[in-house]
């Protein structure tokens, strides 16, 4: 991997009122990586697909892809990067600049006009090989195409063009001594555009070289897409304050969107706010020498979302598509057809916050407080509308569907102090801050509140499960449970080697006494299936600490989540092992003293068999309150010690400051995971809210250490 950055700024006044400006970046990196598809596939089948009971390589040296007694192909993978000669390149380069001008014409008036020029051009290059395997040493066989790539050269091309204009003008000015007042108004034009293209062809010439030129077979492949979007919009803000007491402000823009059809692009989003210094009225007189500072703040604020598709309010045709047969022809016909009906009249989304907060200052403002709680109500949600029955044919059109409410709080704490210490100052402060918020549907077209789909009253992020009473003791008692389970026993009862449930297995709990363990399909008749927890974070906090004295500097970050619920995924390899799938890569080294046996019955896991925690409708893979895991955690962030160097020391050398520093990073996770192998950070990333799951297959946190030194001449 290579990379390369370049930025520069430069300013210039070229008169007393005219300013000029220009901020140019420019990156570059070239990513070279072997294997079948994307470097994302590459990891992702390594950690769950090397087969470790089936070798790579024969004695003689050829591959092994599958053999005469097992036709479990995963291993293809490790085929792909054995041979060396699937090679993959992405190329990026990414420039932009800002060009900026500052008028000042008269007094208290100020012009600003930028523009900002952005190119990302993206290349991929894929090339593939026919590749040699054996069932048996000595007999090469040619892996199929489908598996393999077959000999071939693919490109796409990537390039997106950003264009933004803005103007505006400020006036600000202060009267009869206590008036102070600033007026800000302008326009903003930005577009952007997507354009790919797609070659590939096969039959090349050669192993090693990647031309099109040498590509001589009968399939070739070109496709393309070309996306844009242009916001159009005009804003304003106005400040006021009294003698630093009263403080106003009123902001708002109007901006209008490519992505809605004529008659609804535009939107007004204003949004007001005012703050009252009580700690500054003449009243406040002796509290002044206790509540330094006493800040009271309200605010309302809107604003516009416009995050759909392009052209989500046009009924599209599809082209390219090829008929299953032909009419007579050896070629198969193309054909076109309609897209999926649409709702016209899709507008921006609308976010409404209103918000009050308290600041106070104690003790010389060593200590100070800042409170908040706040409402946000998400209007006309742009997402898909009322679910609709499989006959209708088609997925709900995205409109402006639903509203969500979410009510939060926000605080923090700080105190900051210093003191004497051998004579010398030791400055330190501890600040600590906390929030939560909960968010509700408000307004959905789903009547019978399924819960597939969001329904009025449904708290975001709710995770349905069923209850699970640990396992069946013997045999006789699986044998003899009176509830039907078979809605969770899809493997278990059509397994061919110990069919239907025994000793072991996991026991579903009749939650509504019908004698039939049932999903939960509506929140108004609700079955075995209830609310077990909530996937979205709740008291999310940090706490930071730092200190100085005598050149020593010392700093320490805690970030963390109080509250949070995961259940994985049928792919969370590193949890399920293979109770998923029996390809996992890499299993614990103690994952068997958690398996269920007759030696060990209060086992964590159930006993074994393979595919249970796979798909929907297994014992594992259906949401339970025994395998729900807490996301709860608390991280060593960041640690920074450091040492400035007396400037007696410095001042024959010309150094003005010179600090030495260690500084690490995610160096302690405190958590509550089942499991050593998973961060909570990464089970959290992408967490599905309806459902919870997610496979936490993402890149894990890394612990770093730097250290350094920084020099001030």
């Amino acid at each position: 991997y290579e990379r390369y950055n370049f930025k520069s700024r430069l300013e210039a006044k070229v008169t007393p009122w005219l300013s000029v400006s220009n901020n140019t970046s420019y990156f570059k990196s070239n990513y070279s990586y072997p294997g079948l598809g994307g470097v994302n596939t590459i990891f992702k089948n390594a950690s769950y697909r090397a087969l470790p009971i089936l070798v790579p390589v024969h004695p003689d040296g050829t591959l092994v892809y599958e053999t005469n007694i097992m036709n479990y192909t995963l291993a293809g993978t490790t085929v792909a990067l054995s041979n060396k000669k699937h090679n993959n390149k992405d190329e990026i380069d990414e420039f932009m600049t800002t060009f900026e001008v500052v008028i000042n014409p008269v007094k208290h008036v100020e012009i600003i006009g930028n523009y900002t020029y952005s190119k990302y051009d993206k290349k991929c290059t894929n090339r593939s090989v026919d590749m040699q395997y054996s069932k048996v040493p000595g007999v090469t066989i040619t892996m199929p195409e489908s598996t393999s790539g077959g000999n071939k050269l693919t490109v796409l091309n990537t390039k997106n063009l950003y264009y933004a204009y803005n103007a505006y003008g400020t006036y600000g000015n202060l009267f009869a001594g206590s008036h102070n007042v600033k007026l800000t108004g302008g326009i903003n034009y930005e577009t952007k555009s997507y354009e790919d293209l797609t070659v590939s062809k096969d039959g090349l010439l050669s192993d090693e070289l990647n031309d099109f030129n040498l590509a001589k077979g009968e399939n070739t492949v070109v496709t393309g897409g070309k996306n844009k979007y242009a916001l159009f919009g005009v804003f304003y803000r106005a400040n006021y304050d009294y003698k630093g007491r009263y403080l106003f402000e009123a902001s708002g823009r109007y901006d209008g969107s490519s992505r809605f059809k004529k008659g609804h692009r535009y939107g007004f989003f204003p949004s007001f706010s005012a703050g009252w210094r009580i700690s500054e009225e003449p009243f406040y007189g002796a509290l002044k020498n206790t509540v330094d500072n006493l800040k009271l703040r309200l605010s309302y604020g809107t604003l516009g979302n416009q995050q759909v598709g392009y052209y989500d309010y046009l009924q599209q045709i599809e082209t390219g598509k090829v008929l299953n047969y032909s009419f007579g022809d050896k070629e198969k016909a193309s054909y076109a057809y309609e897209t999926a009906p649409n709702a016209s009249d899709l507008t921006w989304e609308t976010v409404v916050t209103k918000n009050i907060g308290l600041d106070i200052g104690i003790f010389n403002n060593r200590l100070n407080i800042s409170a908040d709680a706040y409402i946000r109500d998400t209007k006309d949600m742009l997402m898909p509308g009322k679910a609709l029955p499989s006959v209708y044919g088609a997925k709900s059109p995205n409109m402006n569907a639903a509203d969500l409410r979410t009510k939060g709080w926000e605080l923090v704490v700080a105190w900051n102090d210093r003191f004497n210490v051998m004579d010398k100052p030791f400055n330190y402060g501890v600040s600590f801050g906390i929030g939560d918020n909960v968010s509700k549907i408000t307004k959905y077209d789903n009547p019978n509140k399924e819960i597939s789909s969001p329904y009025v009253g449904q708290r975001l992020g709710d995770v349905w499960g069923y209850m699970v009473d640990g396992y069946f003791a013997t045999d006789e008692e699986a044998a003899n449970y009176g509830v039907d389970q078979s809605v969770v026993n899809y493997i278990i009862n059509n397994a061919v080697v110990d069919r239907g449930l025994h000793a072991g297995d996991m026991k579903y709990l009749d939650l509504d006494g019908n004698n039939k363990i049932e999903q939960t399909v509506s929140a108004n008749d609700i079955k075995d299936q209830r609310i077990i927890g909530n996937s979205l974070p709740r008291y999310t906090y940090s706490i930071r600490l730092n200190a100085e004295w005598n050149g020593i500097d010392f700093s320490v970050f805690f970030q963390g989540v109080g509250k949070q619920d995961w259940y994985p995924s049928s792919d969370a390899f590193a949890f399920w092992g293979p109770y998923s799938s029996p390809a996992p890569s890499f299993i614990p080294k103690d994952f068997l003293a958690d398996v269920w046996s007759v030696d060990n019955p209060d086992a964590y896991f159930p006993r074994p068999r393979g595919y249970i925690a796979w798909t929907d409708g297994r014992s594992l893979s259906s949401v339970n309150n025994r395998y729900l895991q807490s996301l709860a955690y608390c991280r060593l962030k960041n640690l920074t010690v450091g040492y400035t160097l007396p400037v007696k020391w410095l001042s024959k050398i010309h150094v003005q400051k010179a600090r030495l520093y260690f500084s690490g990073e995610n160096l302690l996770t405190l958590d509550r995971l089942d499991t050593d192998y998973i961060d909570p950070e990464a089970a959290a990333a992408g967490t599905n809210w309806k459902t919870g799951k997610t496979n936490a297959l993402s890149y894990p946190f890394s612990k770093t250490y730097s250290f350094g030194i920084d020099i001030t001449f």
